[in-house]
């Protein structure tokens, strides 16, 4: 069951437990209307003012507590979106490299591997030890696109690799 259902499930909970708190409320008042006529009836309502009070209290309390979960859930939805949305750019990205690394090594016939200088920067630095977080401080650019870049070139020489085996 969705957050979402649950919420609603929950919001028709609070809206029936009112419902039967005020029914059961007229009924109490009705029976002691007819049952003490006047010395006690006093007290009784006030005492079933006093449980009214509090029930509203606690009513008030479950109110904000969904209120504040229904906010986190848009949150963590929005969220979860702009990964989503940053997930699907880095793929575009990774697609788009591999499709020019193929297309290059078709037109010129040359190594697979030949790089733009931002790449031999990264691998550069990877080579001299530096991890993804400092290689991207470096340079200014997403840690991700690092990952990338090397996983890209990890893989490429690999594909070299089988192609001088066959």
């Amino acid at each position: 069951m969705s957050t979402a259902t649950e919420l609603q499930l929950l919001m028709f909970a609070q809206i029936g437990i009112d419902i039967i708190i005020i029914v059961v409320f007229i009924f109490v008042v009705r029976r002691l209307r007819y049952a003490n006529k006047g010395k006690s009836f006093d007290k009784t309502v006030r005492m079933l003012e006093s449980l009214f009070t509090d029930a509203d209290k606690i009513a008030q309390q479950f109110k904000a507590q969904l209120e504040e979960k229904h906010h986190l859930i848009k949150r963590l939805n929005e969220q979860l979106d702009k990964r989503v949305g940053s997930l699907n750019g880095l793929l575009q990205r990774a697609d788009a490299l591999l499709s020019s690394h193929a297309q290059q090594a078709a037109d010129a016939e040359c190594d697979p591997l030949s790089l733009n200088s931002q790449e031999r920067q990264i691998i550069a630095l990877a080579g001299e030890g530096y991890d993804l977080e400092e290689i991207a401080k470096r340079l200014s650019i997403p840690k991700e696109e690092v990952k990338l870049v090397l996983d890209l070139k990890q893989k490429l020489s690999q594909i070299g690799k089988e192609e001088g085996l066959s």
